[in-house]
């Protein structure tokens, strides 16, 4: 069995929180999907329809204890289905393209609050 490559260079957190999106060939049209993990660097996407690779996205994000979503861009690094996640059947990876400093901070901190041990141990792990 071949192990893929991890090519993350950022810890990812365990995030279950919706997010709305429009393609950006198709700006009227908004839909939902529900992220899986994020970082400074993209995040993971559930949700019910397959997304093409480099298809690129207009993001609102609702990260917890934030007043406002995260208004952000991203682009589709890789996609696959996930049948064993039943309502929502696929899973595709984001970077983002574009996402203001102040709310790479807010994902930061959110993430450092909501995991403090599990970012430390990460962080650590990479370092030894």
């Amino acid at each position: 069995k071949m192990r893929m490559h991890e090519k993350r260079e950022f810890v990812r957190w365990r995030i279950k929180s919706p997010a709305r999106f429009k393609l950006a060939n198709n700006p009227q049209d908004e839909r939902m999907a529900q992220l899986r993990d994020i970082s400074i660097s993209g995040a993971q996407l559930s949700l019910s329809e397959n997304l093409r690779l480099n298809d690129r996205l207009d993001m609102q994000l609702d990260i917890p204890d934030e007043n406002s979503p995260i208004h952000c861009q991203a682009k589709v690094v890789w996609q696959r289905s996930a049948p064993e996640e039943g309502l929502s059947p696929f899973i595709c990876g984001l970077r983002w393209t574009e996402l203001r400093d102040e709310d790479r901070d807010s994902i930061f901190q959110y993430a450092r609050s909501a995991a403090p041990e599990a970012l430390w141990d990460r962080w650590w792990e990479q370092i030894k």
